[in-house]
Formats: C-alpha cells, structure tokens, sequence
C-alpha cells in the first residue's frame, strides 16, 4: 500500500502501520478491496515475460496474492501456481475467482514450508513490504531454482515526487503522513528506495542481476472509482466502519464538486527483478 495517508480525524488511524496490519485488513471485505484495485499496467507483464521467463508451464510461487488481481493473469499464461496468503478470507475469496492449475497455502511467507528449488518464478504484487525483509528473501532463494527469477513490485496511486491536486485537496481529508513502522523516515518511500531494495535482493537473498525499473501509467478515475479505490487502502481500511464511510463520503463529494466528477493521476510501479545464480555462480541471461 503507499504510505502517503493516514486520517487526522482517529488518533488510531495516527499510528503506524504494522506488518501484522496488513496480514489482516486486507481480508475485512475481499469483494471490496477486488473492486477498488486496478490493473497492472501492460508493460509490467511483458517485463515479466522478457526478464522472468513469465509464460506456459512455468512453476511459480505468489507472495501475499490478495484477491488474485495477478493470480489470474498468472494462471492465463498456463503457469502453474502456489499462492502463499495468510488471510483465511483472502485465500478463499481466491480460490473462489480463479481457474487452472493453483494452489493456496493459508500461511505468512516467513513460515511456509517451501520445497527448495521448486519454482521458476516467484512474484509479489505489491505486497513484499508486509513481509520480513531478511527471512523473506532468505526464503524465496531457497525456494527459487537455479537460474529462477523473482519480481517484486509496488504500485503507487499517485507520483509522491509530484503530488497532483487532488492529493492536495484530498489531504485535508486525509492528512499526509508516513504510516509503516518499519519505514526510515530519512529514506524514499519503501516501495521506492531502489537503491535499498536492490541491495536486500543481493544481500538477503543471494541474488544476481538485480534491476529495478519505474513505470508510469496516466490514469483517470471517476468518483466512484476514486471511492472504490481508497476503500481498499489500509489507512482507511482501519476506520471503524461509520468514520470509514464518512471519510469516502467526503473523498467521493470532493472529485464531484471540485473536479468535474473526474480526476487525472499518474499512477507509478516500481519493479525489482534478479535471478538466483546457477550452479557454480555462472550467470542467467535473459529470455530471447
């Protein structure tokens, strides 16, 4: 989730956000947090495919697949996968919506047990920040064949680096604010800080050719839309209901009465990438 809001109007809502949070506020309502989130942007899949070998018959492991926004493209492609979600209700709400070759384990990816070297792949859609950075990596390396790829990536609903009018205008409803425990304050934005995740995908993980990419995606959300999609994000999600529905009341009312009832946004996915070594540290190259 990004971590640019959290709502002046509940001093609880002004603590921050733990890891156990996420493992939890996510699964309060699945249908509503499918509906608020969109897709991933096209480039990202063919990254996948290019870099990662994405395609048919691939064994891939999903970290954190909520409601299977990637799960079922994941599937489409003919691949065969394991969704590691620790949310009761997420986990059924996914098995409920998706179709092929899957497998859902009710479990944090810190306490999986992981077949060593089983899958091609491994992926985690905007989800690896709830994840303990070292004994998270330390487990995708185990679990990531020789020469298999890991993705990680994070989808921000706004450019913090310039933020747009309606964040403006939206924070007096909002309030801007940092809101996960484990972020550094003197650093970027968690999803952000490539240098940073770069190093955590070498030093944890053991991984080689480690690459991140930032891809923008203009986006115009309607009210509804915008509703739909703040909805779903924690800082909101931890509202008790009543103050929850007031508060997209009010983000809903404000795209309608200052904006036209449209708003534009560029929305911003970082990509990490890298590949466990081969067998004598020889290096992978990349799909042709």
């Amino acid at each position: 989730m990004p971590p640019f809001y959290a709502c002046p109007m509940s001093r609880a809502r002004q603590d921050p956000l733990r890891r156990a949070d996420g493992r939890r506020l996510f699964g309060l309502d699945p249908a509503v947090y499918d509906a608020g989130r969109p897709q991933y942007p096209p480039a990202l899949y063919e990254a996948l495919e290019q870099r990662c070998g994405l395609g048919e018959a691939r064994r891939i492991l999903e970290i954190g697949p909520g409601t299977g926004l990637v799960t079922r493209r994941l599937l489409a492609t003919g691949a065969s996968v394991v969704a590691v979600e620790p949310n009761p209700r997420l986990a059924a709400y996914l098995e409920g919506v998706c179709d092929g070759d899957l497998r859902v384990v009710e479990v944090t990816l810190e306490e999986a047990e992981l077949e060593e070297g089983a899958f091609d792949l491994i992926v985690a859609a905007t989800s690896f920040h709830w994840v303990d950075q070292e004994a998270g990596l330390h487990q995708v390396a185990r679990a990531l064949r020789p020469g298999g790829a890991v993705a990680l990536w994070w989808t921000l609903f706004q450019d913090p680096t310039a933020l747009d009018a309606f964040s403006h205008a939206a924070a007096e409803v909002l309030g801007p604010a940092r809101v996960f425990e484990f972020e550094d304050p003197d650093r970027p934005p968690f999803q952000l800080d490539t240098e940073q995740r770069l190093h955590d995908l070498t030093r944890w993980g053991g991984l080689v050719d480690a690459e991140a990419e930032i891809i923008e995606t203009p986006t115009e959300l309607d009210a509804a839309q915008v509703r739909a999609l703040y909805a779903s994000v924690a800082t909101v999600l931890r509202l008790a209901p009543d103050e929850r529905t007031k508060v997209l009341d009010r983000l809903e009312a404000l795209v309608r009465e200052q904006f036209g009832g449209r708003i534009e946004r560029l929305f911003v996915t970082a990509l990490y990438t890298a590949r466990k070594p081969m067998a004598g540290g020889r290096p992978v190259g990349r799909k042709t």
